[in-house]
């Protein structure tokens, strides 16, 4: 999967953990608080973890205060997520003219704003949160979402984020579970256990990207020096006379780019496949500048999927492939 699009799928699913539940009533079958005293429920410290398909867990800590009697103020952190680390706010409120409850979100990552709207179910113990933003294939397209909470007890809540699909059904694509922070302890913490440490043959297992072209693997690494100056060559076999490949081509090749480390090959035999943009490399760039200069070069006799522009979640971003087929996703940080 794209990283942009995983990007997406992430930040949709930490805007779903920041929204307090209805509660479901108390032991004693108390009812449900109503209004902005419902909101109140989510006031606290916060830890959450997210889950998605395909992707890995993701911790956030969430700190939960009212300002005056309208609204709740939830301040995101997540110092991991995407390498980078991740802050945002949203701001909840409950509107009793029309009875619905609003919200806004921000974050360091994208230029986009949510807005929300939304009621509690019949049951008055879930929430349902309805937003519009970037679609997830397309982002220069909207599509609608939904998220629904709910308080499992005073110190648990599970969250679900839907999208509506092209049958109009709302569909399940992320979920996460709030655990409430007892008074002193830190987000996270988990009982010290005795692991078994990895032997030596396990702690050499390695993944490196690998690239089959066919007779022009030299070229391409020679064509990439010119976009990555700091491209540095480690190692490079070439076939020789009455060897299996054709001579001169590329037996094995390893460089590294940008601290990453691929391999590539120049297949003997020809194929009917080639690189696909369903494979791509994902550059962090340092300024606009950088990008324009670096998506220039590369999509020059390539194929670009998506221009530089302003996607929503990222202030600019590109997408191409280059003369070689192989495909780039560019993205200032």
């Amino acid at each position: 999967m794209p990283r942009n699009i995983i990007r997406l799928l992430c930040l949709l699913f930490i805007v779903s953990i920041g929204v307090a539940a209805e509660p479901p009533g108390d032991a004693d079958g108390n009812a449900n608080p109503s209004g902005f005293e419902w909101l109140r429920q989510f006031e606290g410290e916060w830890s959450a973890v997210s889950t998605a398909p395909g992707a890995e867990k993701m911790k956030a800590t969430i700190s939960s205060r009212a300002i005056g009697k309208n609204w709740i103020v939830n301040q995101h952190s997540s110092p991991d997520a995407f390498g980078t680390g991740y802050q945002a706010v949203q701001t909840l409120g409950y509107d009793a003219e029309t009875k619905k409850y609003v919200g806004t979100w921000i974050d360091s990552m994208m230029g986009f704003k949510w807005t929300y709207s939304g009621t509690l179910d019949e049951s008055g113990k879930r929430l349902l949160l309805d937003t519009e933003g970037p679609d997830m294939a397309n982002p220069k397209e909207m599509k609608k979402y939904r998220d629904v909470y709910e308080i499992k007890s005073k110190d648990e809540i599970l969250a679900e984020s839907q999208m509506l699909n092209s049958e109009g059904k709302w569909a399940a694509f992320m979920s996460s579970t709030l655990t409430r922070q007892a008074a002193g302890k830190e987000p996270f913490a988990e009982k010290m256990a005795v692991k078994e440490v990895a032997s030596p043959k396990e702690s050499k297992t390695t993944v490196t990207p690998f690239l089959m072209f066919i007779g022009k693997a030299e070229a391409a690494i020679e064509f990439y020096k010119t976009v990555f100056p700091n491209l540095k060559v480690e190692s490079m076999v070439k076939y020789g006379a009455g060897q299996q490949g054709k001579e001169g081509t590329v037996k094995l090749a390893t460089f590294v780019v940008a601290g990453q480390r691929v391999k590539c090959i120049d297949s003997p035999p020809v194929h009917d496949f080639d690189f696909t943009p369903s494979f791509s490399f994902f550059v962090e760039c340092e300024s606009e500048e950088q990008l324009k200069t670096r998506f220039a070069k590369l999509s020059d006799g390539g194929k670009v999927m998506m221009p530089v522009d302003n996607y929503g979640f990222s202030k600019k971003f590109a997408w191409t492939s280059d003369k070689f087929g192989v495909s780039w996703q560019l993205n200032l940080q």
